[in-house]
Protein backbone atom coordinates (compact mmCIF):
# COMPACT_ATOMS: atom_id res chain seq x y z
CA UNK A 1 0.00 0.00 0.00
CA UNK A 2 1.66 3.48 -0.73
CA UNK A 3 1.67 5.87 2.07
CA UNK A 4 -0.40 9.58 1.24
CA UNK A 5 3.17 11.02 0.80
CA UNK A 6 3.98 9.08 -1.92
CA UNK A 7 1.04 9.11 -3.37
CA UNK A 8 0.85 12.61 -3.77
CA UNK A 9 4.78 12.15 -5.06
CA UNK A 10 3.22 9.85 -7.72
CA UNK A 11 0.53 12.69 -8.25
CA UNK A 12 2.34 15.83 -9.05
CA UNK A 13 4.58 13.41 -11.14
CA UNK A 14 1.56 12.43 -13.44
CA UNK A 15 0.06 15.51 -13.57
CA UNK A 16 3.01 16.81 -15.67
CA UNK A 17 3.33 13.98 -18.21
CA UNK A 18 0.63 13.99 -21.88
CA UNK A 19 -1.71 11.72 -21.56
CA UNK A 20 -0.06 9.35 -24.42
CA UNK A 21 -0.76 5.59 -25.01
CA UNK A 22 2.15 4.54 -24.22
CA UNK A 23 2.26 5.75 -20.83
CA UNK A 24 -0.78 3.01 -19.97
CA UNK A 25 1.32 -0.11 -20.65
CA UNK A 26 2.03 -2.43 -17.99
CA UNK A 27 5.49 -3.68 -17.64
CA UNK A 28 7.14 -6.74 -17.70
CA UNK A 29 6.05 -8.16 -14.35
CA UNK A 30 2.54 -6.05 -14.86
CA UNK A 31 3.88 -3.09 -13.04
CA UNK A 32 2.08 -0.17 -14.13
CA UNK A 33 3.40 3.75 -14.14
CA UNK A 34 1.09 5.10 -11.81
CA UNK A 35 2.30 2.96 -9.17
CA UNK A 36 5.99 3.78 -9.84
CA UNK A 37 7.18 7.13 -8.40
CA UNK A 38 10.92 6.28 -9.54
CA UNK A 39 9.61 5.63 -13.01
CA UNK A 40 7.11 8.74 -13.09
CA UNK A 41 10.18 10.78 -12.11
CA UNK A 42 12.29 9.29 -14.52
CA UNK A 43 9.83 10.38 -17.29
CA UNK A 44 9.25 13.59 -15.77
CA UNK A 45 13.13 14.42 -15.78
CA UNK A 46 13.54 13.41 -19.05
CA UNK A 47 10.64 15.06 -20.56
CA UNK A 48 11.77 17.85 -18.69
CA UNK A 49 15.18 18.08 -19.82
CA UNK A 50 14.08 16.79 -23.87
CA UNK A 51 12.01 20.09 -23.72
CA UNK A 52 14.24 22.52 -22.32
CA UNK A 53 17.41 21.46 -24.28
CA UNK A 54 15.47 21.18 -27.79
CA UNK A 55 17.77 18.45 -29.17
CA UNK A 56 18.66 17.66 -32.65
CA UNK A 57 19.47 14.37 -32.24
CA UNK A 58 18.42 12.02 -29.00
CA UNK A 59 19.79 7.91 -28.80
CA UNK A 60 18.47 5.83 -26.42
CA UNK A 61 20.46 2.73 -25.34
CA UNK A 62 17.50 0.76 -24.65
CA UNK A 63 14.79 1.41 -26.21
CA UNK A 64 12.31 -1.03 -24.00
CA UNK A 65 8.81 -0.61 -24.38
CA UNK A 66 9.16 2.87 -26.35
CA UNK A 67 7.32 4.81 -23.62
CA UNK A 68 10.58 7.08 -23.00
CA UNK A 69 10.58 7.25 -27.10
CA UNK A 70 6.74 8.31 -27.62
CA UNK A 71 7.62 11.03 -24.61
CA UNK A 72 10.67 12.30 -26.18
CA UNK A 73 9.03 12.50 -29.69
CA UNK A 74 5.81 14.45 -27.80
CA UNK A 75 8.89 16.82 -26.05
CA UNK A 76 11.35 17.46 -28.70
CA UNK A 77 9.57 16.74 -32.45
CA UNK A 78 12.27 18.14 -34.21
CA UNK A 79 14.68 15.56 -33.00
CA UNK A 80 15.90 12.40 -34.85
CA UNK A 81 15.36 10.14 -32.40
CA UNK A 82 17.58 6.16 -32.37
CA UNK A 83 16.09 3.90 -29.80
CA UNK A 84 18.31 0.73 -29.82
CA UNK A 85 16.53 -2.60 -28.42
CA UNK A 86 20.00 -3.49 -27.31
CA UNK A 87 23.29 -1.03 -28.20
CA UNK A 88 25.22 -3.64 -29.38
CA UNK A 89 22.96 -4.13 -32.11
CA UNK A 90 23.77 -0.73 -33.57
CA UNK A 91 27.93 -1.05 -34.10
CA UNK A 92 28.22 1.50 -36.92
CA UNK A 93 26.64 4.51 -35.43
CA UNK A 94 27.99 7.72 -36.09
CA UNK A 95 27.80 11.38 -35.62
CA UNK A 96 27.13 13.42 -32.25
CA UNK A 97 24.22 13.07 -30.07
CA UNK A 98 22.57 15.92 -27.63
CA UNK A 99 20.74 13.57 -25.72
CA UNK A 100 21.99 10.62 -24.42
CA UNK A 101 19.77 8.22 -22.41
CA UNK A 102 21.78 5.14 -20.89
CA UNK A 103 18.96 3.04 -19.16
CA UNK A 104 19.87 -0.53 -19.34
CA UNK A 105 18.50 -3.17 -16.61
CA UNK A 106 21.16 -4.27 -14.90
CA UNK A 107 24.96 -2.28 -15.26
CA UNK A 108 25.64 0.56 -17.31
CA UNK A 109 28.90 0.55 -17.97
CA UNK A 110 29.53 -1.35 -21.49
CA UNK A 111 26.57 0.39 -22.44
CA UNK A 112 28.41 3.96 -20.82
CA UNK A 113 31.94 3.04 -23.18
CA UNK A 114 29.88 2.26 -26.34
CA UNK A 115 27.72 5.33 -26.16
CA UNK A 116 30.37 8.68 -24.65
CA UNK A 117 32.32 8.89 -27.94
CA UNK A 118 28.79 9.79 -29.46
CA UNK A 119 27.88 12.85 -27.06
CA UNK A 120 27.72 15.71 -28.28
CA UNK A 121 30.65 18.63 -26.21
CA UNK A 122 27.16 20.06 -24.73
CA UNK A 123 25.33 17.39 -25.23
CA UNK A 124 23.75 15.59 -21.68
CA UNK A 125 24.28 12.56 -20.58
CA UNK A 126 21.51 10.24 -18.28
CA UNK A 127 22.43 7.23 -16.89
CA UNK A 128 20.25 4.88 -14.51
CA UNK A 129 21.92 1.70 -13.05
CA UNK A 130 20.11 -0.89 -11.57
CA UNK A 131 23.59 -2.36 -9.61
CA UNK A 132 21.67 -0.50 -6.47
CA UNK A 133 19.85 -3.42 -5.90
CA UNK A 134 23.31 -5.84 -5.92
CA UNK A 135 24.35 -3.47 -3.40
CA UNK A 136 20.87 -3.32 -0.90
CA UNK A 137 20.87 -7.06 -0.96
CA UNK A 138 24.67 -7.58 -0.57
CA UNK A 139 24.85 -9.55 -3.76
CA UNK A 140 28.87 -8.82 -4.31
CA UNK A 141 29.20 -11.03 -7.61
CA UNK A 142 26.73 -8.68 -9.34
CA UNK A 143 28.15 -5.75 -8.20
CA UNK A 144 30.97 -4.04 -10.30
CA UNK A 145 32.95 -3.14 -7.33
CA UNK A 146 32.10 -5.07 -3.95
CA UNK A 147 31.65 -2.70 -1.47
CA UNK A 148 31.10 -2.75 2.05
CA UNK A 149 27.93 -0.29 1.81
CA UNK A 150 25.17 -2.67 1.35
CA UNK A 151 21.72 -2.71 2.95
CA UNK A 152 20.99 0.91 4.96
CA UNK A 153 24.67 2.03 3.77
CA UNK A 154 23.24 1.99 0.29
CA UNK A 155 23.01 6.00 0.17
CA UNK A 156 26.83 5.92 1.18
CA UNK A 157 27.67 3.93 -1.93
CA UNK A 158 25.70 6.04 -4.40
CA UNK A 159 27.18 9.24 -3.07
CA UNK A 160 30.99 7.98 -1.84
CA UNK A 161 31.24 4.85 -4.72
CA UNK A 162 28.95 5.35 -7.83
CA UNK A 163 28.74 8.63 -8.62
CA UNK A 164 32.17 9.60 -8.25
CA UNK A 165 33.10 6.25 -9.95
CA UNK A 166 30.67 7.58 -13.08
CA UNK A 167 31.71 10.83 -13.09
CA UNK A 168 35.72 9.50 -13.79
CA UNK A 169 34.05 7.42 -16.39
CA UNK A 170 32.48 9.40 -18.03
CA UNK A 171 35.15 13.48 -16.76
CA UNK A 172 31.43 14.93 -16.84
CA UNK A 173 29.99 16.20 -13.64
CA UNK A 174 27.10 14.75 -12.30
CA UNK A 175 24.50 17.69 -12.18
CA UNK A 176 21.46 15.74 -10.63
CA UNK A 177 20.30 12.53 -9.45
CA UNK A 178 17.82 10.46 -7.64
CA UNK A 179 18.53 7.13 -5.85
CA UNK A 180 15.60 4.00 -5.24
CA UNK A 181 16.17 1.02 -3.62
CA UNK A 182 16.96 -0.98 -7.03
CA UNK A 183 18.35 2.22 -9.15
CA UNK A 184 20.29 5.18 -9.37
CA UNK A 185 19.80 7.84 -12.34
CA UNK A 186 22.07 9.95 -12.88
CA UNK A 187 22.43 13.53 -15.50
CA UNK A 188 25.59 14.65 -16.32
CA UNK A 189 26.43 17.83 -18.57
CA UNK A 190 30.04 19.84 -18.92
CA UNK A 191 27.93 22.76 -18.00
CA UNK A 192 25.32 23.87 -15.44
CA UNK A 193 21.82 23.09 -15.77
CA UNK A 194 18.76 25.01 -14.31
CA UNK A 195 17.66 24.03 -11.24
CA UNK A 196 13.98 23.77 -12.45
CA UNK A 197 14.85 20.56 -14.12
CA UNK A 198 14.66 19.14 -11.33
CA UNK A 199 12.41 21.31 -9.09
CA UNK A 200 9.87 18.74 -7.05
CA UNK A 201 11.70 15.33 -7.25
CA UNK A 202 13.46 13.58 -4.41
CA UNK A 203 16.65 12.64 -4.51
CA UNK A 204 15.85 9.32 -1.83
CA UNK A 205 13.00 7.51 -2.66
CA UNK A 206 11.37 5.17 -0.23
CA UNK A 207 12.99 4.20 2.95
CA UNK A 208 16.33 5.93 1.91
CA UNK A 209 15.06 8.92 2.55
CA UNK A 210 15.58 7.58 6.42
CA UNK A 211 20.05 7.47 5.63
CA UNK A 212 20.20 10.12 3.58
CA UNK A 213 21.87 12.17 6.34
CA UNK A 214 24.27 9.78 6.66
CA UNK A 215 25.47 10.44 3.08
CA UNK A 216 26.01 14.05 1.48
CA UNK A 217 26.72 14.40 -1.82
CA UNK A 218 28.12 17.97 -3.49
CA UNK A 219 26.47 18.61 -6.66
CA UNK A 220 29.34 20.01 -9.07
Amino acid sequence: MINESRQAFLRRGLAELPDLPELHQRGRNGEELATDEAAVWKRVLDYRLAVWLKPARILETHGGMGIGTALYRHAAPQASIVALTDYRLAVDLTGQFDLIDVDPFGLPYAALAYALPLLAPDGVLLVSNGEALAVWRNLRRQQYAPTENFGRRLPRWVVAEYLPRLAALTHLPVRFFYAFPSNVRAVLCAHELPAHLWHGCQQWMWWLQRYANEAQFTLC
